[in-house]
């Protein structure tokens, strides 16, 4: 198994469909923080903030370009 991992700073998003957090919450209309970026066979997911601290992997179609801080 490859795992390709990339920090990508302080990079914000939004969603562009409702995305279930790992407690089972529905985020929608939100800009997370991009985590992390990672490549795990052959498919890129980005790993997201939301504003209330929970955390969630979703692929790049989900998401609006990435929205730089600053």
């Amino acid at each position: 198994m490859e795992i390709q991992e990339r920090s990508s700073g302080s990079a914000h998003c939004r969603l562009l469909r409702p995305i279930r957090d790992r407690a089972g919450r529905v985020h929608f209309g939100e800009s997370p923080i991009i985590l992390r970026e990672m490549v795990n066979l052959d498919r890129q997911m980005l790993l997201v903030q939301f504003g209330d601290g929970s955390t969630t992997f979703v692929f790049p179609e989900e998401v609006s370009e990435h929205i730089a801080d600053g």
